[in-house]
This record gives C-alpha cells, sequence and structure tokens, in this order.
C-alpha cells in the first residue's frame, strides 16, 4: 500500500510541472507590461528598460519560466509589482479565509446532496424524486454570483439575519465566522450539491437493482441496514469521483464569492492582482490553487483503496 502511495504522490509532479508551463506563458500572453506598472505613470523610457533588466523581463519567455520556477521550487514566490512586499506574506495571511471557505462550501454541499441523493434513490419516480431533481436543476443553472446577490438581498437586507460582507478568522470569533461565511459558503455549495445529489442518486439505484441487494431484501434485512451498510459504500466511489472532479469548480466559485462578500482570500487577490497587472502575485496564487486541486484529486485516488479495498489490489 506505501509503494502505491507514493507512485500516486510522484505522478502528481509531471502534472503540476504542465500547469506550471501553461500558467506562465497564458499570463505572459495577456496584454500589459510589468515593467510599465512597476515604474508607475511618471516613469520614462530609461526607467522603464532599467526595470525590465532588474526584474528579467528583458530575457527569452523560457529562460524567465526557469527563473521563476526555480524560485517557487525553493520557496521564494517573489515580490508583488504594487506594493513590494514579499508574495508569500500574502499566502499566509490569505490562505486560512479561502480555506475555511472552501472546507464550509463542501460540507454544505455534502450535507445537503447525501440525504437528497439518498431519498430521490430510495423513492425513485414519487414527488420527493421530483422535487429534489427540480432543486438540482435550479442549482446547477443558477450562476453563483447571482444567487450570492439574492442571499444578500434576502437574509441582509430584508429579513436582517446575516451580515452582507467581511471576514473574522474562525479561531478569533467561530460565531461570528460562521455567520460572515453561511452565505457565501451556500452560494458555492448549492451547485456543488446539485451535481453530487444527482450523482448519488443515480449510483444508488445502480446499487439497489443489483441482485445482492434483491437477495438481503428477500431474507428480510431492515432497509436501513440495506442502504447505509449495504448500498451506500458500494455507491461511494463514483460519488468521491464527482466530489474530487469539482474541487477546481469549488476554487473557482470561490473568486467570485469572495469578491462579492469582500472575502480576504486568494480569489479576490488573483482577481485583484490581475487587474493591476501584478503578474507575480497572480501565477503565484492560481499554482498554490492548482498543487491544492491536485494534491485533493491524490488524496481522493488514495482513499478509493480505502473505500472499496478492490481498487486497491487492482492498481
Amino acid at each position: 500500500m506505501g509503494t502505491k502511495i507514493l507512485k500516486r504522490l510522484l505522478m502528481m509532479l509531471p502534472v503540476l510541472l504542465l500547469v506550471s508551463v501553461i500558467l506562465f506563458f497564458l499570463l505572459k500572453m495577456l496584454p500589459g507590461d510589468a515593467a510599465l506598472v512597476a515604474g508607475g505613470e511618471f516613469a520614462t523610457d530609461a526607467d522603464i528598460e532599467r526595470i525590465r533588466a532588474s526584474m528579467g523581463l528583458d530575457r527569452s519567455p523560457i529562460a524567465q519560466y526557469f527563473d521563476w520556477m526555480g524560485g517557487m521550487l525553493r520557496g521564494d514566490f517573489g515580490n508583488s509589482l504594487m506594493t513590494g512586499s514579499p508574495i508569500a506574506d500574502k499566502l499566509v495571511q490569505r490562505f486560512p479565509a479561502t480555506l475555511e471557505l472552501a472546507l464550509l462550501s463542501m460540507l454544505v454541499a455534502v450535507i445537503i446532496a447525501i440525504p437528497l441523493g439518498i431519498v430521490s434513490a430510495v423513492y425513485r419516480n414519487s414527488a420527493w424524486d421530483t422535487l429534489s431533481s427540480v432543486l438540482s436543476v435550479i442549482g446547477i443553472s443558477m450562476p453563483n454570483f447571482w444567487l450570492a446577490m439574492l442571499l444578500i438581498i434576502l437574509f441582509s437586507l430584508h429579513l436582517g439575519w446575516l451580515p452582507a460582507s467581511g471576514y473574522v478568522p474562525f479561531f478569533e470569533d467561530p460565531l461570528k465566522s460562521l455567520r460572515l461565511m453561511a452565505m457565501p459558503a451556500f452560494s458555492i455549495g448549492a451547485s456543488f450539491a446539485a451535481v453530487t445529489m444527482r450523482q448519488t442518486r443515480n449510483a444508488l439505484l445502480e446499487v439497489l437493482d443489483q441482485d445482492y441487494m434483491m437477495t438481503a431484501k428477500a431474507k428480510g434485512l431492515p432497509g436501513h441496514l440495506m442502504i447505509w451498510k449495504h448500498a451506500l459504500r458500494n455507491a461511494l466511489i463514483p460519488v468521491v469521483t464527482v466530489i474530487a472532479m469539482q474541487t477546481g469548480k469549488l476554487f473557482g466559485g470561490a473568486v467570485v464569492a469572495e469578491t462579492v462578500f469582500v472575502i480576504p482570500g486568494l480569489g479576490s487577490e488573483i482577481v485583484k492582482s490581475i487587474m493591476n497587472r501584478d503578474y507575480p502575485v497572480t501565477m503565484a496564487m492560481i499554482l498554490v490553487v492548482a498543487v491544492i486541486v491536485v494534491l485533493i484529486n491524490t488524496l481522493i485516488d488514495i482513499l478509493y483503496s480505502f473505500i472499496d479495498p478492490r481498487v486497491g489490489k487492482g492498481a
């Protein structure tokens, strides 16, 4: 098992290398000059050339990539063009907010999706199944930013139950932090839950139609034991796969939610750095998010062996 886990972790390296290459050269293609941003409005042409040389922008794109990647591997994320402050400090300051939002969004999605998916499968073609299907379509169709604005209008402006924006670290004031994160987490988790619920329903229906489930039912095994002990565990593989595949979408939703709800996380910093042409910050933030997404998918792949031992034997 240890060798297989190590092999899966090593498989991350070529994926991350490819992501870094694509990220670097895509951002290089964007309009704007980092030297102009760093030089400011009143910089002369000579100043701009001097800044370009000091930043290594006068070198070939391939040489610039290896310089940037070498710094990343050493843990040197560089400095912001706008403020001159170390990017590593920004990552440390903003990562907790994004992590809290991502975890709460996933928790909201799982709490909604798994029970609704089970109910839809057990009571197929019933009113509950129809209602769940309608809710899932709404969840998939509604954009995150639109749902976020509707939540603000309803729960902040009309009802006054929740604050419209802001952020407090969880360990500083847990209750206030959860109140501030409730609407952002739901705005991201709604579409996440819709897809997961449909997959849970479909996977569970497929398992319930298997011969061994018919045999268990014929032997008089209680319904709740059939669902929780036998059917759900065998249906978890495709459900976990869908959850893993949506982690990238989850962080993409965090970019929107953090901007709308004024949360100082990685997503809002990415938007800010792109608007300011602060490309070193943009590249560092996006690469960190990419590493997290790839790591989560790798850990989910390893988790398969514990959910279903047959997967580990076949690996």
